[in-house]
């Protein structure tokens, strides 16, 4: 599974939110909304620093919502492996000029970290949200607010939103400890300004064309499907998004995929036939990111989400196929 970071974004549309509980909460539902839709709305370019468990990665982003339509970015990392990645609307290319290795993705994933789903409904059955103080981040004022877990099966979420466009300028994700897992933050950023498609050009399309091309990625394809698997321990407010079978070019069999949501973090079940090496059951972790993978019977299970481990373990272990579907 590819991704520029793990972050999982659900792509979801704008609904009602749920009644706020007391002025406070309603007045940070607002700041909310605001920032949901703000990634489509708003043009921008700036450096920000990704923080994750003592690691650190620096990048410059370019985005630019174009008023005939489509969304465009360019995004490049400053420190470390040098990688660039250019969004057209829903094709994602990264370039990887290491390794000399272009990858292209069909997908619908904004590639500025940590941003708020635009689907909140629900959001309110499992955190309590609340603002704080106005702040300042890159020049820009901005309001905290805050999403607080009601249950430990969660993080938190602590956001700097920008006053005028709703832009986060700041991210927190905070464990049980109210420890920081992950941290995204601007350190410069221009907000506005026309669609200028020369800076959203890659800077490697044109020593790339004798690069290796993979697009293994678009090479699969999904379809609803009723796989047999259910979650016997799910975790409260945890609901299920989708459930479909993946088919991908070069693999024998199909891959079941079982996504679960609270409105905020979701977590994907991945079920697939075992490999000839049988994997041992191991949790390893990136950054906010949860990753536990278990055998049973002569299946593979990965369950991965931004959700603390006891989480995912608890979804991964409570797993099981159906009689009827065994059967089958």
């Amino acid at each position: 599974m590819k991704a520029v970071w793990p972050v999982i974004f659900l792509g979801l549309s704008a609904v009602n939110f749920a009644a706020a509980e007391n002025g406070d909460s309603q007045d940070g539902l607002t700041w909310l909304k605001k920032l949901a839709g703000a990634s489509n709305q708003v043009n921008y370019l700036g450096t920000f620093v990704y923080q994750r468990r003592g690691l650190s990665e620096t990048s410059r982003i370019v985005h630019y919502v174009n008023p005939a339509g489509g969304v465009f970015e360019k995004l490049e990392t400053l420190d470390g492996s040098a990688r660039e990645v250019i969004r057209t609307n829903d094709q994602v290319t990264c370039y990887l000029p290491t390794t000399k290795t272009v990858l292209i993705e069909q997908r619908d994933a904004r590639l500025l970290p940590a941003i708020l789903p635009e689907n909140l409904a629900g959001i309110m059955e499992s955190y309590t949200v609340k603002t704080g103080p106005r702040d300042r981040v890159a020049g820009h004022e901005c309001q905290i607010v805050m999403l607080e877990p009601k249950d430990s099966l969660r993080y938190g979420r602590q956001f700097c939103v920008e006053v005028r466009s709703g832009l986060p300028l700041r991210v927190r994700t905070v464990g049980g400890k109210n420890e920081a897992v992950e941290l995204f933050t601007f350190t410069q950023l221009k907000i506005g300004g026309s669609f200028s498609r020369d800076k959203v050009k890659s800077k490697y399309s044109a020593k790339s064309r004798h690069w290796r091309v993979d697009r293994t990625a678009l090479n699969v394809s999904e379809q609803a499907a009723d796989t047999g698997w259910v979650v016997n321990n799910q975790p409260p407010g945890f609901k299920k998004l989708m459930e479909v079978r993946r088919s991908i070019a070069g693999r024998a069999g199909s891959v079941a995929q079982i996504v679960f949501s609270d409105g905020l973090a979701a977590i994907s079940v991945f079920i697939e036939s075992m490999p000839k090496a049988r994997p041992a059951q191991v949790l390893t972790h990136q950054g906010a990111v949860n990753i536990y993978t278990r055998s049973f019977a002569d299946h593979m299970v990965t369950v991965l989400g931004e959700a603390p481990a006891a989480t995912v373990m608890q979804i991964a272990e409570s797993l099981e196929l159906r009689t009827d579907a065994a059967a089958r």
